[in-house]
């Protein structure tokens, strides 16, 4: 059996999956958005003893990279790392984004275009967009919302992410232009344990592997002079 681990820490959720051979042996999510470096690790254990698997049999470990909570993304790939040396399983960095697409192509109705709007915690968004197999056609990027109206605009896709409804707030376009997926909000590890296995059959581990995709620098600075570390 193929035993993959996978951890979502990106969003406001703190959430771990076990998937044996594509099928989902368990699952926890608890809401929050601070405090998962706390407990990450011992939902993972509870979870493992739980479905009766030991974490020394890893295979793969999957991890979200971001974009996301700048604390959340690196408790996250520390985990990934920890669990990696304990089980000498190769661990892969996962973007939040290709996650919340992937969700939402694999029950959509109808091929359609995903428009991926993951919270900030600021007045922009970060954004991806895919195409109907959940390829992306853009790279990663913050955005606005106007400029995100006009995609919606010219690409009339599907909704998704932990953002839309903020987006939708201030949108005075045409309603009948909005396709909402009405469950895909945050990453889901299930999703993270699949994209992860496809990376690590298609590339193995490559070096940037569990490198996070912040998309913008971190706001904690050292003093220019110094403070209080200056000699």
């Amino acid at each position: 059996m193929t035993l993959i681990l996978a951890l979502e820490t990106s969003a406001d959720v703190c959430a771990v999956a076990l998937v044996g051979d594509g099928e989902v042996l368990g699952t926890r999510e608890v809401a929050m958005s601070r405090g998962h470096a706390e407990l990450l690790v011992p939902m993972v254990q509870e979870l493992a003893e739980t479905v009766g698997v030991a974490l020394t049999a890893l295979d793969l470990i999957g991890v979200t990279r971001g974009p996301g909570s700048f604390t959340g993304v690196r408790t996250g790939i520390a985990a990934a790392r920890g669990f990696a040396i304990a089980s000498g399983a190769p661990a892969i960095g996962v973007s939040s984004l290709e996650a919340v697409a992937r969700c939402v192509v694999s029950r959509a109705p109808e091929p359609c275009p995903v428009l991926c709007v993951m919270d900030t915690r600021r007045a922009d968004f970060f954004a991806q967009t895919f195409d109907h197999a959940g390829a992306a056609i853009g790279a990663p990027e913050v955005m606005k919302a106007d400029d995100l109206f006009l995609l919606i605009g010219s690409m009339q896709p599907v909704l998704a992410g932990n953002a839309v409804s903020r987006l939708l707030q201030s949108y005075d376009g045409d309603p009948d232009l909005l396709r909402r997926d009405p469950g895909a909000g945050n990453p889901d590890p299930v999703d993270v344990a699949a994209i992860a296995r496809t990376i690590f059959e298609r590339q193995g581990v490559a070096p940037d592997t569990l490198s996070p995709l912040y998309l913008r620098a971190p706001e904690a600075k050292l003093p220019a002079n110094g403070g209080r570390l200056k000699r």
